[in-house]
């Protein structure tokens, strides 16, 4: 544990133990996700040129460590676009608030047969390095007990998604009901993937892993992807396997999904999702009070701070209402962690840098967000302002 650290204070990582056992804290845990091209304009802005030096000065409360990939090389093509490993091509796509690696080729697209997925080259646990993401881990614990989130089992993709990366999303779709063997099939595969990766991971480090990330986008933002039968008959029971073997190392589960998705949330409850992730309030039904009352007893929520209007457009006094308000009405009696609905964008960083990035000792109920914070070497002092 530093110096700088009482021991009477919580560590970051007890703070989110009490959020995930739904108690009050000393304040709400915090949670921070940029794009790259973000993170490089918050490091230009702050005057530190490292990211985990970023976090430590923000307060922030978890760390998403990956195991890195060490598997046979992954293959790339003369037009830029290159192959991930699990067989999907994709080609880095530009756009004006950075760029993100869409896919260009679905490699079970023509699949006529569940048999053929046999043959198929699936990823294998070993191609992931958890010994090196151990040693990451005993660094971090270094600068101070961080809780600790494996977001690889949902990033970049979970069950369904990864499903249809490689299917095709219109054909998988299809698939679930007019061949719904055929889909059922190629997500126990998946599943039976992330069953090897994470009994691989936490034999190395499960004594300090707290959150496995998993996800799945199953809503848009005015409604449900799939019906609630399909769901649970195709894709919820190997969330479900997944869920009980991650409970029985010890971990607890964060789900992902964007969305209108609280037709999903009791059952998503049933099969053992311990946290909720996104909180997109500004998607139809899905209002925080109402899902905190319903819900809240059960679920530990994730995220709240919407990236499609209060982050980028709003006010200085808006922003600071906006997080007041998901403290006060999230955080009641516990199981809340404060965090950008998604990833921030470089664009819309930059209004944020200008006026609201609270200080972490003010993410407690019923305090002022204040815009003052500890100084560092190198703080640049209009970043609180």
């Amino acid at each position: 544990m530093p110096k700088s650290m009482q021991r009477d204070e919580l560590t970051p990582r007890e703070r989110v133990h009490l959020a995930l056992s739904h108690r009050e804290s000393d304040r709400v845990p915090v949670d921070f996700m940029a794009t790259p091209e973000a993170w490089g304009r918050l490091c230009e802005h702050i005057g530190i040129d490292d990211w985990e030096a970023v976090l430590r000065y923000l307060g922030i409360d978890l760390r998403h460590p990956r195991q890195p990939y060490v598997g046979p090389p992954l293959g790339s093509s003369s037009d830029g676009s290159w192959v991930d490993a699990w067989g999907v091509r994709r080609r880095r796509v530009e756009h004006n608030q950075g760029a993100y690696d869409e896919i260009v080729e679905h490699p079970l697209a023509h699949l006529q047969d569940a048999s053929e997925l046999e043959h198929y080259p699936w990823p294998r646990p070993e191609w992931w390095d958890a010994t090196a993401l151990a040693d990451e881990i005993r660094q971090l614990d270094r600068q101070g007990e961080y809780a600790i989130v494996l977001q690889e089992f949902g990033d970049p993709g979970g069950i369904f998604e990864i499903a249809w990366y490689l299917r095709g999303m219109e054909q998988l779709l299809m698939d679930m009901v007019t061949r719904p063997d055929l889909a059922y099939e190629i997500m126990r595969r998946v599943a039976d993937f992330y069953l090897g990766l994470l009994d691989q991971v936490m034999a190395k480090s499960g004594d300090r892993i707290d959150l496995i990330w998993t996800s799945d986008d199953i809503a848009h933002q005015h409604g449900i992807l799939i019906s609630l039968r399909l769901w649970r008959e195709l894709i919820a029971p190997h969330h479900e396997r997944l869920n009980r073997r991650i409970h029985e190392l010890g971990a607890r589960v964060m789900y992902h999904s964007c969305g209108s998705v609280r037709p999903f949330i009791p059952g998503l409850i049933e099969i053992g999702m311990d946290g909720l992730d996104v909180l997109q309030f500004s998607a139809d039904r899905m209002d925080p009070g109402e899902i905190k009352a319903e819900f809240g007893d059960r679920l530990c929520f994730h995220g709240g701070m919407d990236v499609q209007s209060t982050l980028p457009f709003g006010t200085e006094d808006e922003v600071r209402r906006v997080a007041r308000e998901r403290i006060e009405v999230l955080g009641r009696d516990g199981g809340n962690i404060l965090a950008p609905t998604h990833n921030i964008h470089e664009t819309r960083l930059r209004p944020i840098l200008s006026r609201c990035i609270p200080k972490p000792e003010a993410y407690a109920p019923g305090s002022e967000i204040s815009m003052k914070d500890k100084r560092i070497p190198g703080e640049q002092d209009s970043f609180w302002r």
